[in-house]
C-alpha cells in the first residue's frame, strides 16, 4: 500500500467547500492536513471537517504537505503555485491556469526546476461523454472536420464567496473563467486553433458574453463559439464532418447525437457511467484528484499538464488582443465595427 499523500488546500471558497472538499474526503490516496485562506474563519470551517491544521499562509505548507490543491482567485494562481512548486510541493491548480501565458510559463519553469508535478483543473476532460468524443475524433470515424459550432450558457449557479472573478484583476470574464473549459476540450479533441475574430460586451469590466471565430490549424475548418452568462444557449457542440455530424453535450445535457451524411438516421445516446449519473460533478472532481495522485506516485504526466493549460490561456490572450465590441440590443448596429453585427447574429 502507498501511503496517502499529505494534502494542503489553498483557498477555501465555495468551490473548495462544495466540490473539492467532498472529493478529498472520498479519496483515500490523499489526507487533508492543512487549509489556508485569507479569511481564517473560512479555512477553520473546512479544516474541522478533516481534523486539519489552519495555516496563515501558503508559504507555511511545505513543512506539512506533499501536495497542494490551489483554488484561490485567478489573480493569485501563479504566485501561490510558483512558491509551492519551488519548494518541491506537487500542485493541482484550478482553471484557468493563470491570467497570462507569461504567468503560465513561470509556473511550468518552477515545476521543471523542482521536479514537482503541475496539474490543471480542467475537470471537463473527466466527463464520460467528453472522453468518448475524444476517442471518436482520434479514430477519425466521421472523417475530416468541416465546421464546428459551440454555444454554451456559462450560467449563474456556480458558487462563489466573493466577486473577485468579476473584477478586471481576474484577467477576464466568461471566456477566461468558463470558455476556458470549452477551448480546452476543442484543443484536446481536434487540435490547435487559430483565432480569427473576437467580440465581447466588456465595457471597463469583464465580459458576460462573448463570440469567437477560430479555424483549425491543420485544415482551416471554421470554428464558431458563443459563451453567455446573460442568456440560455443550446449548451452543445456540433461538429460537422465528412461522413456525418456529431452533436456533443457533455453535461446538462449529457448527450451524443450522431447523424450520418445521408441524413436518413439519427442516433441519440449517452455513456453508461453509474457514478457520474448519480453525482456528475463530484465524480469528475474525484477522478481529477485521483489522476493527480496517480501522476505523482507513478512519475507520469497528469491528464492536463502545464503545457495544456498554457496553450488555452495563450489562445484566450490572442482573442482578447483582437477584441471588438459585441452588438447589444440597445446599440445601433451601424455604430459597431465591421463584422460585429454578422457575428452577433450567428450566436442568436
Amino acid at each position: 500500500m502507498t501511503a496517502a499523500l499529505r494534502l494542503g488546500l489553498v483557498g477555501c471558497g465555495a468551490v473548495a467547500e462544495h466540490y473539492h472538499l467532498p472529493a478529498i474526503m472520498a479519496t483515500p490516496e490523499v489526507r487533508l492536513v492543512a487549509c489556508v485562506d485569507t479569511v481564517a474563519a473560512r479555512a477553520g470551517d473546512l479544516a474541522r471537517h478533516a481534523g486539519a491544521l489552519v495555516c496563515s499562509s501558503h508559504r507555511d505548507l511545505p513543512a506539512h504537505v506533499d501536495a497542494a490543491l490551489v483554488t484561490v482567485p485567478n489573480a493569485d494562481h501563479a504566485a501561490v503555485a510558483i512558491d509551492l512548486l519551488n519548494a518541491g510541493v506537487h500542485v493541482l491548480v484550478e482553471k484557468p491556469m493563470a491570467r497570462t501565458s507569461a504567468e503560465c510559463e513561470q509556473m511550468i519553469s518552477a515545476a521543471a526546476r523542482s521536479g514537482a508535478v503541475l496539474a490543471l483543473g480542467h475537470d471537463f476532460r473527466q466527463f464520460p461523454i467528453a472522453r468518448c468524443a475524444r476517442e471518436l475524433f482520434q479514430d477519425e470515424l466521421l472523417g475530416a472536420v468541416r465546421r464546428v459550432d459551440v454555444r454554451q450558457s456559462a450560467g449563474s449557479r456556480w458558487p462563489a464567496r466573493t466577486s473577485a472573478a468579476l473584477t478586471a484583476a481576474a484577467g477576464g470574464g466568461a471566456l477566461l473563467t468558463f470558455g476556458v473549459h470549452l477551448l480546452d476540450l476543442l484543443l484536446w479533441w481536434l487540435g490547435d486553433l487559430r483565432p480569427r475574430a473576437y467580440m465581447d460586451d466588456a465595457s471597463g469590466g469583464v465580459e458576460a458574453e462573448c463570440l469567437c471565430e477560430f479555424e483549425l490549424v491543420t485544415t482551416g475548418a471554421p470554428v464558431a463559439m458563443a459563451v453567455s452568462r446573460r442568456r440560455s444557449l443550446r449548451d452543445t457542440t456540433i461538429v460537422e464532418c465528412a461522413r456525418g455530424t456529431l452533436e456533443i453535450g457533455i453535461h446538462e445535457p449529457a448527450i451524443l447525437r450522431l447523424q450520418p451524411k445521408s441524413g436518413s438516421l439519427v442516433v441519440t445516446g449517452g455513456v453508461d457511467d453509474a457514478a457520474f449519473a448519480r453525482a456528475p460533478l463530484r465524480a469528475a472532481f474525484e477522478r481529477q484528484l485521483r489522476d493527480f495522485t496517480d501522476a505523482i506516485h507513478h512519475q507520469r504526466p497528469p491528464l492536463v499538464t502545464g503545457t495544456d493549460g498554457r496553450r488555452v490561456v495563450a489562445l484566450i490572450e490572442a482573442c482578447y488582443a483582437m477584441r471588438q465590441s459585441l452588438s447589444l440590443p440597445w446599440q445601433c448596429h451601424d455604430a459597431l465595427p465591421i463584422g460585429a453585427a454578422r457575428l452577433a447574429g450567428h450566436a442568436c
